[in-house]
């Protein structure tokens, strides 16, 4: 799991991410994704182009795929499409562009072996937070992403952000997410400010309800400041059985 990279110069730059796709590949998961936030809003800082970003990104390799989805940040980072309250957006066109593939509210099936399983992504459910003509915070569809899946087959959600956890239905075991960077700043080692309406519920970690997990990264990079106190930067890796 690649998220949050929250790309800006100094602290994370164009060759850091090279570091870290070389480390992600180091690994060798049958799978890798990307779980959204690319850009960082962090103040006097500067842009990492988002083409660098995808052009590094780009590089990974999986035999069962990479596979990406976009987060808040993302659509924060394309005023025209927030305001029209749909894409394409421009993280969308980029990684496209580059030949990154997307689950944007779709799924698919993949196998390995005998396993057979369905893998579903949806879009940021606030990436249209703040926009007051849209009466809705989020462009994610859980409805059209699980509509390409078979119902009975065990299935891995791909999303950001991790609320959505707690209305999850249809056939999803697992769903893999980021953005709350694992509360960032963890003073006495616990998150205090997490961006989600369930408060730390869903912060950091393997979370289990109603016989169905979640897996909450705590990424890799910053918003509003640079800094880091005692959750350090992480790709994280999940392994079945």
């Amino acid at each position: 799991m690649v998220a949050d990279l929250h790309a800006c110069w100094p602290w994370m730059s164009r060759r850091r991410i090279a570091k870290i796709v070389y480390q992600a590949q180091a690994l060798e998961g049958d799978m890798i994704v990307l779980l959204g936030d690319y850009p960082a809003h962090i103040p006097l800082t500067r842009v990492v182009p988002p083409k660098d970003v995808a052009r590094e990104l780009a590089r990974l390799v999986a035999p069962l795929g990479v596979w990406a989805v976009f987060g808040n940040h993302d659509w924060w980072d394309d005023r025209l499409a927030r305001n029209r309250g749909a894409g394409p957006m421009l993280w969308q066109d980029t990684f496209e562009a580059a030949g990154i593939a997307m689950l944007n509210n779709r799924g698919l099936v993949l196998e390995k072996g005998a396993a057979r399983f369905g893998l579903a992504g949806i879009d940021s459910q606030r990436g249209l937070r703040r926009v007051r003509h849209v009466e809705r915070e989020g462009v994610d569809d859980l409805d059209a992403a699980l509509g390409d899946v078979p119902e009975d087959l065990p299935t891995i959600l791909l999303a950001h952000e991790p609320d959505i956890f707690a209305e999850m239905r249809g056939p999803v075991v697992l769903q893999l997410s980021g953005h709350t960077h694992g509360g960032q700043i963890r003073p006495f080692g616990k998150a205090r400010v997490v961006p989600s309406k369930y408060g730390t519920r869903y912060a950091y970690g393997v979370i289990e309800e109603g016989g169905r997990h979640l897996v909450v990264s705590g990424g890799l990079g910053c918003t509003t400041l640079p800094i880091r106190h005692r959750m350090p930067p992480e790709l994280t890796v999940v392994e079945l059985s």
